[in-house]
């Protein structure tokens, strides 16, 4: 019996083809064989070139939110900068004062992005040896500018650490890691990358593993020291989901028949059509200026539309929308046009919303 569920437009997990989903059914293989060994290889080798690197790059299958932790309990000794700009940054900072490292946090009212000054005042004390920053603020549709950080790192701390969270970003937005300095980038797979949640990706620099070897008590389960010893053998350190890395092989295949630049700018226009669509309908952005993400469209719902009502209309025509995150819900309502979503869903989506609108009377 099939099942007819709505059909996602939230911001994760996105929507995931039948295609890619069909490539979960491939009968499984050991995980300490020579045919995982050729699969990691080519997973590698594909996301190395998605992100412009050279780094490592470990396959890790639980959620991102370890790899807040992988990043920061591998390199922090002296302390660690937090940029919290919404929900998921605030988290993972939470998860750093857990951790008991000695934390500062650069506080930004919801919708701003990271101000490169306010990182140099933070960092110029000299008692932080780390940076962790959010690129792609999921729940307010922020992008920060990562060139403005990367100059100001290798300008004036070239010896901090840095952390990037790319959760809703990475396979959706150019990220030159190796040109811009990042030490570790990390990322789930439930979101641009168009696959079902369970699965992360981490691109890790030497200088980040040679530093990891000089901490002490960082436990096995999320030591890169691990990963890394496992991964020179095309291998993870545990049992992996193996079907998600099929999924992924078969999305590395997509992109590339598609093209990197093409997805790049893909993802430019489909946010450039939601901006206008939101701007034509007499609505706001709930970014500020110059950090709209590429990846998703936060609105600022001024004209004050009745989110749940809209909502319910879209699910009988078998859409699944978002209505905000957290305290914004109804106040701002997201967009997300990324992975598996193309131009003609993009589209087909906000004439179904027009529709609803227009029944509404709005």
């Amino acid at each position: 019996m099939e099942n007819n569920f709505p059909k996602l437009f939230v911001p994760g997990p996105t929507h995931v083809s039948k295609e890619i989903l069909e490539e979960f059914s491939t009968d499984q293989i050991g995980h300490r064989t020579p045919e995982i060994s050729t699969l990691i290889d080519y997973i590698v080798d594909g996301v190395k070139e998605i992100l412009y690197t050279n780094n490592q790059i470990f396959l890790v299958s639980h959620a991102a939110s370890g790899l807040w932790e992988m990043g920061t309990i591998n390199s922090v000794k002296k302390g660690v900068v937090h940029c919290v700009n919404g929900a998921f940054s605030s988290k993972w900072a939470l998860s750093s004062n857990k951790c008991g490292f000695n934390v500062g946090v650069i506080d930004y009212e919801w919708g701003k992005g990271i101000n490169v000054d306010d990182v140099d005042n933070y960092l110029s004390s000299g008692s932080y040896d780390v940076l962790a920053t959010v690129h792609n603020e999921t729940s307010t549709g922020v992008m920060s500018n990562l060139e403005n950080i990367s100059k100001l790192l290798k300008s004036k701390y070239p010896e901090v650490i840095w952390l990037v969270d790319a959760v809703s970003s990475m396979a959706g937005v150019k990220i030159d890691v190796d040109d811009l300095g990042i030490d570790f980038l990390l990322s789930s797979t439930q979101k641009a990358w168009g696959l079902p949640a369970g699965f992360s990706i981490c691109s890790v620099s030497d200088r980040l593993i040679e530093k990891s070897k000089t901490v002490e008590n960082k436990g096995y389960f999320l030591d890169v020291e691990v990963y890394e010893k496992y991964i020179k053998k095309s291998q993870t350190p545990s049992t992996p989901s193996i079907p998600h890395m099929f999924g992924l092989k078969k999305v590395i295949e997509i992109i590339k028949n598609e093209g990197i630049e093409n997805r790049w700018m893909r993802h430019i226009q489909m946010s450039e059509y939601a901006r206008n669509w939101a701007f034509n309908h007499g609505q706001q952005l709930f970014p500020e200026k110059g950090c709209e993400s590429f990846t998703l469209t936060c609105i600022k719902n001024i004209k004050e539309w009745d989110i749940n009502k809209i909502n319910e209309q879209l699910l009988k025509r078998g859409f699944r929308m978002d209505r905000g995150y957290g305290s914004l819900r109804g106040k701002v309502f997201r967009i997300p046009h990324m992975g598996n979503i193309y131009m003609e869903d993009l589209k087909n989506y906000l004439n179904t919303f027009d529709e609803v609108l227009c029944q509404l009377k709005y």
